[in-house]
């Protein structure tokens, strides 16, 4: 499903607006918006792989070997080197009590070392045999499930596309009922001008490109290896100023 996003057009005297590098021509500001909905066709998995001993040695020994095991699986479902992430790990004392008012209380009884995993997976179909066989390795603790696209960069400029018609279109249709026509752009930003923003929309928000997407848990009588991968949402603002002259 596509869908299309509209704002209506403001045209103020320039009078008003003048300086702050605006333009010394009758103009309009339009903002275009468009937004478009694409099935996921790729998962990024992220988990953390945790061990914990008395001694930090051996808890990093053993998530090492854990590590090396899940690159080793990687390769085996033939995922790219480029879509597996494993380059942070972090080491943490363990202590017999609680945090108390922001300080450690208590003696260190143990240690965790924790490796942070990122791991695209371009087969949708095939990543939830892969997050069971994850959850089969001890201490690893999933924390997202994804959705994407493989063709992100071609999405974001077909939207780019869509929002800047909208912005023209808005613009002619404004212009049209005024008796007045565009002459040129004079200038395009996916961020609203700040000095004509502040002025005219006081109180409204700076929009930037959103990509959005996430994972619905299986729930009521679904097997218990199957997800629900949302659709990407992608959406873009563009602020346009078009210079403006009186149709003949």
């Amino acid at each position: 499903m596509k869908k299309l996003v509209l704002l209506a057009c403001v045209s103020l005297p320039l009078s008003l607006l003048a300086g702050g590098g605006l333009p010394d021509k009758p103009y309009i500001y339009v903002e275009g918006k468009a937004e478009i909905e694409k099935p996921a066709d790729m998962v990024t998995l992220r988990f953390d792989l945790v061990a914990r001993n008395p001694d930090q040695a051996k808890a990093n020994q053993e998530v090492q070997a854990k590590a090396n095991k899940i690159l080793a699986m990687m390769k085996e479902r033939r995922i790219a080197d480029n879509d597996v992430i494993a380059g942070d790990i972090k080491s943490a004392p363990q202590y017999s009590t609680k945090e108390e008012s922001g300080y450690k209380q208590g003696k260190i009884i143990g240690y965790s070392v924790t490796r942070i995993f990122s791991v695209g997976v371009r087969d949708v179909t095939a990543f939830a045999r892969l997050v069971d066989e994850l959850l089969a390795i001890g201490g690893t603790e999933f924390s997202g499930i994804e959705g994407g696209l493989t063709k992100e960069k071609e999405a974001r400029d077909e939207i780019f596309e869509k929002a800047l018609a909208n912005a023209r279109e808005q613009a002619e249709k404004t212009l049209k009922t005024m008796g007045m026509k565009i002459d040129a752009v004079f200038a395009v930003s996916p961020v609203p001008m700040p000095e004509i923003q502040a002025r005219m929309f006081p109180n409204s928000s700076t929009e930037r490109v959103i990509v959005t997407g996430s994972y619905i848990p299986n729930g009521g009588n679904l097997a218990p290896a199957e997800y629900r991968i949302a659709p990407v949402t992608i959406s873009q603002s563009i602020h346009v100023i078009y210079l403006i002259s009186p149709a003949k």
